[in-house]
């Protein structure tokens, strides 16, 4: 008889994040009913609220006070410089 082949070895995951998924499928294993109903909630939520949508509106803010504050950033720096060129 030949020997059973090996099984094939997961890719290494980084740590946090493989630790993460190996308790989530635990848990999953452990209780079953739970993660469903919370997968399920979780679904509802997603479909209910319009989460793409609140981060897309998000991103859109902060992209354009962006140019703004830079502009102020900057004015800031030019009047400490202002500032230090005076007092020498």
């Amino acid at each position: 008889m030949s020997e059973p082949a090996e099984p094939a070895k997961q890719p290494e995951v980084k740590k946090p994040i493989g630790e993460f998924v190996q308790k989530t499928a635990e848990e999953v294993r452990r209780e079953p009913v739970k993660s469903l109903v919370w997968a399920f909630f979780i679904g509802i939520f997603l479909t209910v609220f319009p989460v793409g949508r609140m981060v897309r509106l998000a991103v859109g803010v902060v992209v354009a006070l962006i140019r703004p504050i830079l502009l102020v950033l900057g004015l800031v720096k030019l009047c400490e410089e202002i500032e230090t060129r005076r007092k020498e």
